[in-house]
């Protein structure tokens, strides 16, 4: 064997050593490869069971709050969130996971703002509206109009029940005027009892509707009128204007508000009259035995009317209506013929004792 035939197996045993030591290393890498993995594998394993347990969202049954599922919505990165103190994060992550929280919850947190404003709001509103009815409530006043009305009713209400009261009038002759005529006794006495002087009672049984009349008064006839609420009954006093009446052979007339205010009153003579216009003194004058007059006028004053009316009820409690009257007389025969004389008196007329 030559010497070059030696050099070529030296050659070829070295190559085939070569071959044979990285086949070798190959095979040790690979094995070592596959166990690094199942190591990694093994420790994933054990993280996502130690999430499980002890994660966001873990029970005791080891579900981390996502029907079972190993990722975490809220953390896809696996990175440790301190969710003691939101606001407060103590890693970027933390921040960002805040950060991520705030952004899917902002429109809540939102609606709960708005929600917290219209709460206050509904509260401002709810002050606001009871300040309104206490306004109201202070200036809920009876105005004179309604005064009226409701007197007007409560007057009209004895009528149409037919209640049964108690009526008592007194009329005082204040002067008279008309020479010598007037002075004899017997005149004097004709004339106080067609003006109805003196006192007179009355009872209307209930059932009857006898010695009042219908109340009718308007705001032109009120001069001034005021109200008090005490013990559930409201207490009306009414001030009148003035009026008159005038009778005479060409007609007569009569404007006079207390004749509205529901005394008795009507046409022709009574001696139940509370109130005798002109219309009343001309006929009962006129009426008379061997008595005329040529014409009659007559007006009143200072009436006042004091009600008493239960305010649940509108029912008249009691009633006081008083005046002052003047009446002037012309052409007067009776005995002797006289051409004027006048005269002046008061009236109080009451109401009281109401049975319904």
């Amino acid at each position: 064997m030559n010497d070059n035939t030696k050099s070529t197996i030296t050659m070829c045993i070295a190559a085939i050593l070569s071959v044979a030591m990285i086949c070798g290393s190959v095979v040790m890498i690979t094995d070592k490869t596959s166990t690094y993995a199942k190591d990694i594998a093994t420790a994933a394993v054990a993280s996502k069971t130690h999430t499980g347990t002890n994660g966001k969202g873990g029970g005791n049954s080891g579900s981390n709050g996502n029907n079972g599922s190993s990722a975490d919505p809220y953390n896809p990165g696996g990175e440790v969130i301190d969710v003691a103190s939101p606001l407060e994060p103590k890693s970027k992550s933390t921040a960002e996971a805040v950060s991520s929280t705030t952004d899917n919850s902002g429109d809540s947190t939102q609606k709960t703002a708005k929600t917290t404003t219209t709460a206050k709001k509904s509260s401002t509103t709810t002050k606001t509206t009871q300040k309104t009815t206490a306004k109201t409530t202070a200036a809920a006043k009876l105005t004179r109009l309604q005064i009226i009305n409701n007197y007007n009713a409560a007057i009209n209400k004895v009528r149409s029940s037919k209640a049964g009261y108690s009526k008592s009038r007194t009329t005082k002759l204040n002067s008279l005027d008309g020479g010598a005529l007037v002075k004899n006794n017997t005149v004097k006495g004709v004339v106080s009892d067609f003006l109805g002087v003196g006192t007179k009672t009355y009872t209307n049984s209930k059932g009857k509707s006898e010695f009042m009349s219908a109340a009718s008064l308007k705001l032109a006839d009120v001069s001034d009128a005021s109200y008090k609420l005490s013990g559930g009954n409201y207490t009306y006093t009414i001030k009148l204007n003035k009026g008159s009446s005038s009778a005479s052979g060409s007609g007569k007339t009569n404007s006079s508000p207390v004749d509205r205010s529901g005394i008795f009153v009507g046409s022709g003579d009574k001696s139940a009259y509370d109130h005798k216009c002109a219309e009343n003194l001309y006929t009962a004058i006129n009426g008379a035995d061997g008595a005329s007059v040529g014409s009659v006028s007559e007006n009143t004053s200072n009436v006042s009317i004091t009600a008493v009316v239960n305010a649940s009820s509108g029912k008249l409690v009691s009633l006081k209506i008083s005046f002052n009257f003047a009446v002037k007389l012309s052409n007067i025969k009776y005995i002797l013929t006289i051409k004027a004389a006048s005269g002046t008196a008061s009236t109080s007329v009451s109401y009281s004792s109401f049975k319904w």
